[in-house]
């Protein structure tokens, strides 16, 4: 086993449980072992700190796996699956009944790990496909045998009654075609489906979620094979659930409304997940909905049309680049409107131009808002700060004249969890506004 060092002073950060280490901070140089290798680190006085894996090809040269000395093999196929069904169990008990994130890297302790869970339906055939990313190199080593590690993790799943489904249903998809795998000296490769479920089409499957408005589910066609991400964003559910609650409530308390049709635009759609959700609610208090969906990609867009149309909505699609401009609405059109764009900011370098993005596409926003009404602005963009995005948004409302006030701030859902020593795990910042 490999042993590493660190200089004297730079054990403070490992010690609180943050489990970067940084090249610099390391006694001597990590080079001379491959990537992704099993490595022991220890204070400059030789006393343990964790054991993880190392790259000397990358700016963080250590993650830590496992603070516990004795955790001799943390790495290994079974060490691995029982973290991930730690993390299962605690999906289940704070409420997932359909799709999450199963493992979110460092915050359910397994850097380099991106694990989602979708409970699939077709034809009448359930199943449940795991898309994994494997985005450093201590984890695409630790995997690469990936067929018998998601065989294993499936059985241990259903004997302890985290799933019904066995591994004849179970489809696997790994999608190492993310650009971050670079800064790990890895190859970007296409996306690999893994294993199939006899008689199921990946590339247009209805996954199943919990609904923001009841006990129900909810159905969403998208691309699991070959879609973005890992086939869908998972991550606004808890967004999504403080929104809707505040769009039905308001819905509630207007039953004069009733006949009018509420209008919804939803900005950067994908496969329409905001629309079909905010739909289902007002639906299901009585009211008409239609939605305008906005998206560069064709396919996304044919996903989300259906998607919202089975919940009710009557649905338009317009294939319109939004920082392009949105000439093509009139002012004060929309009752909601949802601003949710990928990540504007990739690295440090981006943040001027990605933050003034971010003003731009809520100043398009604040134009085609209505009086009394709301707007859902958001950001993934993890280098963006708070401080930061919500001074966009502001700049965005003074522009368009209005006084409005911030009804609710969001964040990460429970399958997205966030650990207090690890900043950068923090990522998504929601926003919804009502105009006065």
């Amino acid at each position: 086993m490999v042993i590493w060092k660190l200089r004297q002073g730079a054990d403070r950060r490992i010690r609180s449980g943050h489990p970067w280490i940084f090249s610099n901070e390391l006694s001597t140089s990590p080079k001379g072992i491959g990537q992704g290798a099993f490595v022991e680190l220890q204070d400059y006085r030789g006393q343990f700190l964790a054991r993880g894996y190392g790259n000397p090809h990358s700016l963080i040269a250590f993650r830590a796996v496992s603070f516990d000395v004795n955790d001799r093999n943390p790495l290994g196929f079974e060490a691995l699956v029982k973290k991930i069904l730690s993390s299962w169990r605690l999906r289940r008990e704070t409420g997932f009944r359909g799709s999450f994130r199963l493992c979110f890297g460092e915050s359910d302790f397994l850097p380099g790990l991106i694990l989602d869970y979708y409970l699939v339906e077709q034809n009448g055939i359930k199943g449940q496909v795991f898309a994994a990313q494997f985005v450093t190199a201590g984890l695409d080593l630790a995997l690469k045998n990936s067929e018998d590690f998601f065989k294993l993790l499936s059985k241990w799943a259903k004997e302890q009654g985290l799933s019904e489904y066995d591994w004849e249903q179970t489809a696997v998809v790994i999608r190492n075609d993310v650009n971050i795998r670079k800064l790990e000296g890895l190859e970007v490769v296409s996306p690999l489906t893994l294993k199939l479920i006899s008689g199921m089409d990946l590339h247009q499957i209805d996954i199943l979620l919990n609904s923001s408005s009841d006990e129900g589910i909810v159905r969403m066609r998208c691309d699991l094979a070959e879609g973005q991400k890992t086939g869908f964003f998972l991550d606004q559910t808890q967004n999504i659930f403080q929104a809707v609650q505040i769009f039905r409530n308001w819905a509630r308390s207007h039953p004069e409304l009733k006949g009018q049709v509420i209008k919804i635009l939803d900005l950067c759609c994908y496969v329409g997940h905001w629309a079909t959700q905010i739909s289902r609610a007002l639906k299901a208090e009585g009211f008409d909905v239609e939605v305008h969906l906005v998206d560069v990609s064709n396919s996304a867009l044919v996903f989300a049309k259906m998607n919202a149309e089975r919940e009710g909505a009557t649905a338009v699609v317009h294939k319109i680049d939004v920082l392009e401009g949105l000439d093509c609405f009139q002012s004060r059109t929309f009752d909601i409107i949802i601003a949710d764009p990928p990540a504007f900011i990739k690295s440090k370098k981006d943040i001027p131009t990605g933050t003034h993005a971010y003003m731009k596409m809520n100043s398009q926003a604040f134009r085609l808002i209505k009086k009394n009404r709301f707007v859902v602005s958001c950001s993934c963009s993890g280098l963006l700060e708070e401080s930061e995005f919500k001074e966009a948004v502001r700049k965005a409302i003074q522009r368009n004249g209005w006084q409005a006030r911030n009804l609710t701030r969001g964040g990460h859902a429970a399958d997205h969890p966030t650990i207090l020593q690890f900043p950068e795990g923090f990522y998504l910042k929601m926003v919804t506004h009502y105009t006065d």
